[in-house]
């Protein structure tokens, strides 16, 4: 086998080329306009990235409750929620969430968690989603390793007033999703303001081995959406236009307990107050017996203005220029139980004390975190026609993060065996702790791109950014802490790709990218026992994690085909994950934040349809061949929650029948199997977590009708046959047979 063709899916691709010459021309995608690309609007076709857009008619045919739903066919993208439902986020090409940019408007959304920053917009609200794959550090920032996802939002409806309502109804999970709008323009002002609600219950599954009775307890969610769009051109032939835009959005979640988190941690320390004495107790080994994680709040409030000037003469074309502040709070809470087998408990004197060997212990780990993060940022951008062959942008950005923490910790040993046989020494007994950091973060970052026509057929688009991050501890209680510890780091990142349109109907495309990730604050400058029961601690020392990509592609449309095709390669190191204090003597107890971790990723990405001739059905495929190694010192394993073939193969009808269009689409989902292994995971004696392969059979039907396509509805069946499944192991199991009926109206 090639290592980059698989059999199953060279086939495919040979068929959809064998089609290239038999078809006649849809409307498509490769002709839609994008920014994120380039900067600069760029059609997918001739865009130096690798790049993909959801339009405005897809999410509000999807019935989709999430920006993460309405991006998870796209090639190289995957979900993961970390067991909270309603709390999706992002990967792209196996890059985990916190190395992946989520934008709003082209301002970031930041979170200085280990998880990454939730995609919690309302779709009602949405116009279009661009997304770019692979890394995009020099135009958009030191995160974007994995890739950029840019949410753009609506603004203000032609007429002068327009009213839109919506409502959705899923049985998966017997939820519900309203939403409302008024918008309009008059004269030279355009405005939109909306308001949106939903409530999930527990996830109805297929009976298996997530549930016996066919619920996931502990899988609710809710939201809440107001956003407010005002918009001013500044004259008559819009060359100024200027826009704010304010965003409220809250987010309650509840966490279902993983069986894959319940594994035997090794050498669990606790601390106990025993009879007025600070005692210790080393757990020689811990099995996890419950785990339940909960996002009791996330709250985002958020203010952005935005300047726009096009046209503005022969050398400087377009003048951009943006403001925003938002604030981030989040409460997040953790209890674990474990059952302890071996070790020793150590009580002080006065006297001998005690130093007793331990056969068994019960212990209750509870956990909390209130973080609330304040973001200031603003950029600029110049574009310039310094010659005919040349289009030049340079740019610069400002961004400023300040975390406040308050973590609280409470451990109560509710059993030991054995404990001397007096009332003083019987539990339950344990300690408590608070800790308090208040961390500060600043990105200060300067760019340039070039984009250079040699000839007709080819254009090379080169560009640079310096990064210059500071970030600081301000504040602890901490005693592995002091105020005032410091990080600093700076470095240029490039970028480079080139077109060729020699061949007709075609674009082919080389490139090479860097990506670039700061450490977080909390990565950093705090110490946390949610989630793992072991002390971690946070390591100012940490190095930014790099990466460099390499990429070749194919679009193709004529007669009715469409293909857009991507191989790609990255490697990447100095990735953070972290290692026992023992090791390097760097901290006292538990574990500590380190860069250790490299990666290797190759791949092939795959969108292809075909408009059969003098019909209106069009088959298509949108999937993702991929491998991926991580390597940690001596461990490495290719077994990294990534399918080696996942994506969406189906069948689309579109016909007008009495002023009414209608569309059918009938498609299977699936992915092959996925293992992931990790170094801790393997030290507790779960070699891997495996998860089988798995596909589903789907159904959506639709329609659009009345004066402008006032209203519309649509139903979708989803897994029919009820297949119980995983799509992976940082992913909830999925939903079983269920429904999604949508109903939208303007006027």
């Amino acid at each position: 086998m090639n290592v980059f063709f698989p059999r199953p899916l060279a086939a495919l691709i040979a068929l959809s080329c064998a089609a290239m010459a038999h078809a006649r021309e849809p409307g498509t995608v490769l002709d839609a306009l994008v920014v994120t690309g380039t900067r600069t609007a760029t059609t997918v076709r001739d865009n130096p990235a690798s790049v993909s857009i959801v339009e405005r008619e897809t999410i509000e045919n999807s019935g989709a409750d999430s920006v993460a739903e309405l991006l998870r066919d796209v090639p190289g993208v995957s979900v993961v929620d970390s067991a909270v439902a309603g709390m999706q986020r992002i990967r792209i090409r196996g890059e985990q969430s916190n190395r992946v940019v989520i934008l709003v408007d082209g301002q970031e959304l930041t979170d200085h968690s280990s998880f990454g920053s939730p995609l919690l917009v309302d779709p009602a609200n949405i116009e279009r989603i661009e997304v770019v794959r692979g890394p995009a550090s020099v135009l958009y920032g030191a995160k974007a390793i994995g890739g950029v996802i840019n949410i753009i939002t609506r603004k203000g409806a032609a007429a002068p007033l327009q009213a839109e309502l919506g409502a959705t109804y899923d049985s998966g999970t017997s939820g519900w999703r309203g939403w409302t709008a008024l918008s309009g323009t008059q004269g030279r002002l355009d405005w939109r303001v909306s308001a949106s609600a939903d409530e999930h219950g527990d996830r109805r599954v297929a009976k298996g081995p997530y549930s016996a009775s066919g619920r996931l307890d502990n899988s609710s969610y809710a939201n809440q959406d107001v956003s407010a769009h005002l918009g001013l051109k500044l004259d008559d032939a819009g060359r100024h236009y200027l826009a704010l835009k304010a965003n409220h959005h809250s987010l309650r979640a509840d966490g279902w307990q993983d069986p894959f988190a319940l594994v035997t941690l090794k050498n669990v320390d606790i601390n106990p107050t025993i009879a007025g004495r600070q005692a210790r107790i080393d757990i020689a080994e811990a099995a996890i017996t419950q785990f339940n994680a909960n996002l009791p709040k996330r709250d985002l409030n958020k203010l952005g203005l935005y300047y726009e000037g096009k046209d503005l003469g022969p050398v400087l074309r377009k003048v951009s220029a943006d403001a925003f502040v938002q604030r981030v709070d989040r409460e997040f809470d953790n209890l674990i139980k474990i059952r302890g087998r071996g070790g020793r408990v150590q009580i002080p004197g006065p006297g001998p004390g005690f130093n007793i060997p331990l056969n068994t212990s019960d212990v209750v780990m509870g956990s909390s975190s209130t973080d609330r993060t304040d973001t200031w940022g603003a950029s600029v951008q110049l574009d310039f026609r310094l010659h005919p062959q040349h289009y030049t942008l340079v740019g610069a950005q400002w961004l400023r993060d300040d975390l406040e923490t308050t973590k609280r910790n409470d451990i109560t040993v509710v059993g030991a065996n054995p404990l001397p046989p007096l009332p003083q020494y019987q539990p339950p007994f344990g300690v408590r702790s608070t800790a308090y950091d208040r961390a500060t973060m600043q990105t200060a970052s300067a760019f340039a791109q070039d984009e250079w026509t040699l000839a007709p057929e080819w254009k090379l688009t080169g560009g640079l950014r310096y990064y210059r991050v500071s970030s600081s501890l301000d504040e602890t209680t901490s005693s592995a802490h002091q105020a005032g510890e410091r990080s600093r780091h700076g470095r240029f990142v490039k970028a480079l790709g080139l077109t060729w349109t020699g061949l007709a109907h075609s674009t082919v495309r080389a490139g090479y990218s860097e990506g670039y990730v700061m450490p977080s604050l909390l990565e950093q400058f705090t110490d946390s026992r949610a989630g793992r029961g072991i002390v971690l601690h946070g390591n100012p020392d940490l190095a930014p994690e790099r990466s460099k990509n390499y990429e070749l592609g194919l679009r193709y449309q004529n007669q009715g085909v469409v293909f857009d095709g991507t191989l790609f390669f990255n490697r990447a190191k100095d990735y953070i994950t972290f290692e026992s204090c023992a090791i390097g003597g760097r901290c006292n107890g538990g574990d500590i934040y380190v860069n250790a971790d490299r990666a290797k990723s190759h791949g092939l990405e795959l969108l292809t349809e075909y408009l059969v001739p003098g019909s209106n059905f069009t088959p298509y495929f949108s999937g993702t061949w991929m491998r991926r190694q991580i390597t940690v010192d001596d461990f490495s394993t290719y077994q990294t929650d990534v399918p080696r073939l996942a994506g969406r193969l189906g069948l689309r009808y579109e016909d007008t029948v009495a002023n009414a269009n209608l569309w059918l689409d009938v498609f299977v989902q699936g992915a092959t199997s996925v293992d992931k292994k990790e170094r801790d995971i393997e030290k507790s004696g779960k070699v891997s977590r495996h998860l089988a392969g798995w596909g589903t059979l789907n159904m959506a039907v639709g329609s659009s009708f009345g004066p402008q396509d006032r209203y519309r509805v649509a139903l979708h069946l989803n897994n029919l046959l009820d297949k119980s499944y995983r799509a992976g192991v940082d992913e909830l199991p999925g939903l079983g047979r269920n429904l999604v009926l949508t109903f939208s109206s303007k006027f």
